[in-house]
């Protein structure tokens, strides 16, 4: 009985070493080295340190590393139930000021059980990645703290709109360009940035069946009245109502 409890112990401890080695393990090279194509000068047109061009099912990141003196970025995102874990990023590349363009073949990648972690090649240029979004949310690391960051959400989204949307952190402006909104904070100290989002035509077929449930109920609350009148008024033909003295 003694050995088998001791046997169980052993394939328990070698069960912890196999995921703590799994956890530590280096991110896919297929994953970091896919073909993306980036707007490079996102950054200079909206005036911002990153830029986030949402498109639906996931987002291209571009930030301005400039400055950083070439620090380590943290790509990690927290959940209540699972806690903190890697953002699975992809298709990164790195772009020098003279217009030199490495993958990531050039930049040090290294994942923990907790955030996958990029140090640029340099410090001056800009960096890029591909990370995968929900159809109505984006969670988005901050890794540029204290620096302006702008997103772009895929066209005909709103945000405006209390329990269809929301934004976090607040201070933020918000626009509209050829039927995109554009998300901007002129400096962040947040861990990440956080967007709910709708569509317009949700929010009326949202609209139309709270009118329509209301009708119902209405309709119902007549129907119910109506029939106790008619009750009453039988009662009373009938002199079920009548008392003798």
């Amino acid at each position: 009985m003694r050995r088998r409890w001791l046997l169980l112990l052993a394939a328990v401890g070698l069960l912890a070493v196999s995921a703590g080695c799994l956890g530590t393990s280096t991110v896919s090279d297929q994953q970091l080295n896919q073909n993306a194509t980036y707007e490079w000068n996102a950054t200079q047109a909206q005036n911002a340190s990153a830029v986030v061009n949402a498109t639906g099912g996931q987002y291209r990141a571009v930030l301005n590393v400039t400055g950083t003196n070439g620090s380590a970025m943290r790509f990690s995102q927290t959940s209540q139930f699972t806690g903190e874990r890697p953002i699975p990023i992809r298709a990164i590349q790195f772009r020098y000021p003279n217009g030199t363009v490495v993958n990531a073949t050039a930049i040090d990648v290294s994942q923990s059980r907790d955030a996958v972690t990029v140090t640029p090649p340099g410090d001056r240029g800009q960096f890029a990645y591909t990370a995968p979004m929900g159809d109505r949310s984006l969670d988005v690391p901050v890794v540029l703290p204290e620096r302006s960051h702008e997103v772009i959400l895929p066209a005909g989204m709103r945000v405006r709109v209390p329990v269809f949307g929301s934004v976090s952190p607040g201070g933020y402006e918000r626009t509209i360009v050829d039927d995109r909104v554009h998300v901007r904070w002129d400096s962040v100290d947040a861990e990440s940035l956080s967007l709910q989002f709708f569509l317009l035509r949700d929010v009326y077929l949202f609209a139309g069946l709270l009118a329509l449930g209301g009708l119902v109920a209405v309709g119902g609350i007549v129907y119910y009245r109506r029939q106790i009148r008619r009750l009453e008024r039988e009662r009373a033909e009938s002199g079920l109502d009548v008392r003798e003295e």
